[in-house]
């Protein structure tokens, strides 16, 4: 009897620890699982982030390409308008030198209408 009792103990030792041991087998298992899915999921989110980087640089990209035609737009526009005020200020220019030619010529024509005066009188000595 003693010889069934060791034997028994004996096969519930090993069957324990080969329990143990099927136990830490299946743990590492799980655990290499779990790590796969965390460093899957820690690409996942990497890509993620990557992408929305890309997307906000192409944003960036976009408005600041948007400033840039605005502002070539608004130069372009400043500098019609300076033309047109420069065509603006010689035919202002043009008209005042004829306008000044003009009131030249009236100033030749009223000199010619107005008779040259006489010899004026001398003045009076003791005055």
């Amino acid at each position: 009897m003693q010889k069934l009792i060791v034997a028994s103990v004996a096969l519930l030792c090993l069957v324990g620890a080969g329990s143990l041991v099927m136990a830490d087998d299946a743990m590492k298992g799980a655990m290499d699982s779990m790590k796969a899915d965390v460093k899957a999921e820690k690409e996942s989110m990497k890509a993620d982030v990557q992408g929305k980087k890309e997307e906000m640089k192409g944003k960036m990209k976009a408005r600041k390409e948007e400033m840039k035609a605005k502002r070539q737009a608004a130069k372009d526009k400043m500098k019609s308008k300076k033309e047109e005020m420069k065509g603006k200020g010689e035919e202002v220019k043009a008209a005042g030198q004829s306008m000044g030619q003009e009131m030249k010529a009236a100033g030749q024509d009223m000199k010619a209408a107005i008779p040259a005066p006489a010899a004026a009188p001398a003045p009076a000595a003791g005055h």
